[in-house]
């Protein structure tokens, strides 16, 4: 408590000192007349030496304005020059947004090279709102991490970047091939990973190449989105079509032995620029640091954009991926002791396989009818499939005096995956009086998905972890049925959201969806005379979820909010409702959808005229209508088919967060968390009050990078962070925990007109460390200490 205590005396010593600051700024951004950000615009204040460009999302920022009134100019070469009129307040931000019309012209096309992809630190998102808004005015935690931050910490894999995003720890998802993390103590299951604002289910990595920025909402999503895990939603924005013509090619290599060829390139296909294209490609090839784990990757990602008119657009985007790779559960641990072995150390075999496919396909059409209204409809498709055959722990040898040997077995299993969702969104900007700006969105949603696996399975030898002999026996040929099931899902949805400003200091997000949600398994059922049968299981449900959120600025950068909202998810299964006479049950019902509920309330802070913004967040989330084992069916097993739901789970914490520039080149994000995620209710009273798997209760991270902004060594670029982790429970019932640790990183990097190259190093110190745990048969390890570099050539 006390460390708390210090935490929130110190950033309320921050805010207070702003106070005294007279200075503010203007940020915003500039569209096309086809609504296309614009980069390069050169961004003014007329009679004043303070002015910037827009990055590659068509932002900017003017920092450190003395207060009054100024006209603000945009111009470009082959965009007519508009002119504004700002307004700049003591200690607070103005916000302009600007369309720039196109001109004819007859002079060349000038090529535009960025030296770096946007702003370090993105101050404007959609996600929380379905709408562009300043996070600032947002009811709601939101963390945005940038394509430059990407850049700047070579991320190749997802979790890399959400290691510095308060309140998430990192998770072990499908034995170790997929991105899966935990966000405000809740584990965060594909159903709340989205690509553009559709839901985005895959079983293997996802790739990184094509992301533009991340998106990560917490708290549940159910308002907007429909399904959602109760600690929040990641949305991964991809890079888009552009007018301008660029080409980036780049070479990654780490000292696992891994090299990594990848491609940007972006331009029109016409002189009008209104057929855009981008294309991202990646070849990936070589081992990990765990045994037995290489990796082999293809990803192509094209899109284009086609302009009917300065009112209508349409973007077209498809990803197509294949990845080797094998399957890795980690190892084990005996009697609550991690077995001290190698990090490398593997339980699986040399010939183990896994193969996954990703496809991708969506559109979005949008149409503007005038100033106030305008439309979006769009659609996406995905298709993935997953084959492995692996030899893998299975369990530990009961009464082994030796705490060594781990039962393995062998799998043989596929699944793949199909979604189909569509979107049909209005969209209304007005002002009801001279105080009441409201930005609205009406919207349907229609989704479908499908998910099908079978596996068969056979036991195949006993393993000495700390002695392992490899390849001793020949594989079983005849395995036994393990599981044949598929899962048919139709979703309905209908939402409608109000963001009104009142006066331009107090914000009110009011908002609701209505869901209908059919859900069918078909199962294959092995009977004793080993002949099999089809199960079929159907149930509809159906969902009101709201969200109401308040935001007030007290005083210049100072803002203080709240929210509530709910969030719910279906289950499949049934509750004994009625017993019969002989005590059998008779009547049932479907489960209904598992519940949460947010409360939520903190403040955001504008430091340093607005350069850095800070945020503090107390967060209590409680998720019922956990379904539990009728407890009836310890002692009848009539009931051994049914439920209770009398479950629940609370997690309750506070998240602080810093970003943003320090002074010119020193950029920063720095998170920190306290989390308190544990079972309320239980029909097993001893299970009450145990703390939720891999949930560590501190956690927190920094990263800084400073950029020199002059002289002959423009552009070289140096900094570091870590992160770090208390304790966490390895499984279900907290037995033992993982152990806490703080992982420190390193980079250096030069990025220059046509030239950049980065070298990073990862856990400096090569500490011990474990990713996650889904069981003591199921345990992580980190990565050693490596280091990973990255060339690149723009034109």
């Amino acid at each position: 408590m006390h460390r708390l205590l210090t935490i929130f005396s110190v950033l309320m010593l921050l805010a207070h000192s702003t106070l005294a600051q007279d200075m503010g700024r203007i940020e915003g951004r500039i569209v096309s007349e086809r609504n296309e950000p614009l980069l390069g615009i050169s961004v003014a204040l007329e009679g004043t030496s303070l002015g910037t460009t827009t990055d590659e999302e068509g932002k900017y920022v003017i920092r450190t304005v003395t207060p009054g009134s100024y006209t603000l100019v945009a111009n470009s070469l082959g965009y007519a020059t508009v002119k504004k009129d700002v307004e700049v307040k003591p200690g607070s931000t103005a916000t302009v947004y600007l369309l720039l019309p196109s001109i004819a012209t007859d002079l060349n096309e000038v090529v535009i090279n960025a030296s770096h992809s946007g702003e370090f630190v993105q101050p404007i998102g959609s996600t929380a709102t379905k709408m562009e808004a300043p996070l600032k005015s947002v009811p709601q935690s939101v963390q945005i991490i940038s394509r430059r931050a990407l850049d700047q910490m070579q991320v190749i894999r997802l979790d890399d970047a959400m290691r510095n995003v308060s309140g998430v720890t990192m998770e072990t998802g499908f034995g170790g091939r997929t991105d899966i993390f935990q966000i405000r103590g809740f584990r965060t299951s594909t159903e709340s990973i989205f690509k553009n604002g559709f839901r985005n289910s895959v079983r293997t990595f996802r790739e990184t190449a094509n992301i533009q920025q991340i998106e990560v909402m917490k708290g549940p999503a159910s308002v907007l989105y429909g399904v959602s895990d109760p600690g929040g939603m990641v949305n991964i924005t991809t890079k888009k079509p552009t007018a301008y013509t660029f080409q980036d090619i780049q070479f990654t290599a780490n000292s696992f032995g891994q090299i990594r060829p990848a491609i940007d390139l972006g331009g029109s296909f016409n002189e009008s620029k209104t057929f855009k294209y981008r294309l991202n490609a990646v070849y990936e090839k070589g081992d990990t640091y765990r045994d037995f784990v290489s990796t082999e990757r293809f990803f192509i990602a094209p899109a284009l954009t086609y302009d009917f008119s300065d009112r209508s657009s349409l973007t077209v985007e498809a990803e197509y991926l294949n990845h080797d790779q094998a399957s890795d559960r980690g190892i084990v641990a005996f009697n609550g002791v991690i077995a001290d072995v190698p990090t490398d150390r593997s339980i699986g075999e040399p010939d183990n396989k896994g193969k996954h496919q990703n496809r991708l396909v969506q559109y979005n059409l949008q149409h503007r009818f005038n100033d106030i209204f305008s439309v979006r409809h769009a659609s996406s498709f995905t298709y993935s499939s997953e084959a492995r055959k692996v030899v893998e722990a299975a369990s530990l040898l009961r009464n082994d005096p030796t705490n060594s040997k781990v039962i393995r077995r062998l799998q043989d299993q596929y699944n793949f995956e199909r979604n189909f969702a569509t979107q049909n969104e209005l969209y209304a900007t007005f002002n009801t009086g001279a105080k009441f700006e409201h930005k609205t969105v009406v919207g349907v949603e229609l989704a479908r998905s499908m998910f099908d696996i079978w596996f068969n399975r056979a036991s195949y030898d006993t393993l000495n972890i700390f002695n392992p002999q490899y390849s001793r026996l020949p594989k079983p040929t005849a395995l036994n049925f393990g599981d044949s099931y598929r899962d048919n899902t139709n979703l309905y949805g209908v939402y409608v959201q109000d963001f009104l400003s009142i006066n331009q200091r107090l914000k009110v997000l009011l908002g609701a969806r209505y869901d209908f949600w059919d859900l069918e398994k078909v199962s294959d059922k092995k009977n004793k005379d080993n002949t099999f049968s089809t199960v079929t299981t159907t149930q509809r449900l159906k969902s009101f979820n709201p969200r109401v959120g308040v935001l007030y600025e007290v005083y210049g950068p100072v803002s203080v909010y709240g929210n509530w909202s709910k969030g719910f998810q279906p289950e499949l299964g049934l509750v004994a409702v009625t017993d019969g006479s002989n005590g059998a049950p008779i009547e049932s019902e479907s489960l209904k959808p598992v519940t949460s509920d947010l409360l939520e309330g903190g403040f955001k802070v504008g430091l340093l005229n607005d350069k850095i913004n800070v945020k503090a967040a107390y967060f209590n989330i409680t998720r019922s209508n956990v379904p539990l084992p009728d407890r009836r069916g310890v002692a009848d097993p009539r009931f051994s088919e049914f439920s209770e739901q009398v479950g629940e789970v609370r997690s309750e914490g506070i998240e602080t967060d810093v970003t943003g520039e320090l002074f010119p080149g020193l950029n920063v994000i720095a998170t920190y968390s306290y989390t308190d995620a544990r079972i309320t209710e239980d029909i097993d009273e001893k299970k009450v009050g145990i703390a939720f798997r891999g949930v560590s209760k501190h956690s927190g991270s920094l990263w800084a990078t400073y950029e020199l902004q002059a002289g002959l060594l423009k552009g070289l670029g140096f900094g570091g962070g870590f992160t770090s982790f208390g304790d966490r429970p390895v499984d279900a019932t907290d037995s033992f925990r993982l152990p806490g640790y703080t992982r420190y990183d390193a980079t250096l990097y030069y990025d220059v007109k046509r030239f950049h190259a980065a070298v990073n190093l990862r856990n400096l110190a090569d500490v011990r460390y474990y990713d996650g745990s889904q069981s003591s048969t199921a345990i992580m390890p980190g990565a050693p200490r490596s280091v990973q570099g990255t060339v690149g050539v723009r034109f």
